[in-house]
């Protein structure tokens, strides 16, 4: 599906970025009609973003909340003036950092523009400067083709393919 539309949405994702993804997608996922999940247990064993995450800890005191049961990114809090949150998928460089708001709401920080304050700068700087796409709230929400069992009647959505394969 290329800048196609998404539950009534174009798909916010240049067409060669699109590309990239459905090709990382198949690539980890090796049959997008009956996927599997076995690349978790590599990626999480070789731990391929090791530097970045000690990058992150060297900025804010960093806590792992990786979840590989449930899924397919790693996880991490990291405590700074606020709580944030950074997600980095296993599928592949993509990544959502978010700050935890005062009502107890997660906002996305998808460019430089969305940042705050030079904290959120520096980690939104480590992320790009590593090769990370930092996806917006478009860019997650777009549809993908990819069928995954526990998503029975809704549509995959890339948030789902890249980083919580569940509903």
């Amino acid at each position: 599906m290329k800048e196609s539309e998404s539950m009534g949405a174009r798909n916010p994702w240049p067409w060669r970025a699109w590309d990239e993804l459905t090709r990382d997608i198949q690539n980890a996922y090796e049959d997008i009609g009956a996927p599997r999940r076995s690349f978790v247990s590599s990626v999480e064993q070789i731990q391929p973003y090791r530097d970045l995450v000690h990058a992150l800890s060297e900025v804010a005191e960093l806590d792992d909340d990786t979840d590989v049961n449930c899924d397919v990114c790693f996880s991490y809090v990291l405590k700074s003036d606020g709580l944030y949150f950074v997600r980095l998928s296993m599928v592949g460089l993509y990544a959502t950092f978010e700050r935890l708001n005062v009502r107890g709401g997660a906002e996305l920080i998808a460019s430089r523009k969305d940042s705050s304050s030079d904290f959120e700068r520096d980690v939104f700087r480590l992320l790009t400067a590593r090769g990370f796409h930092v996806l917006s709230e478009g860019e997650l929400n777009a549809a993908v083709d990819l069928a995954l069992p526990d998503i029975e009647n809704e549509e995959v959505t890339v948030r789902n393919a890249v980083f919580s394969p569940e509903a």
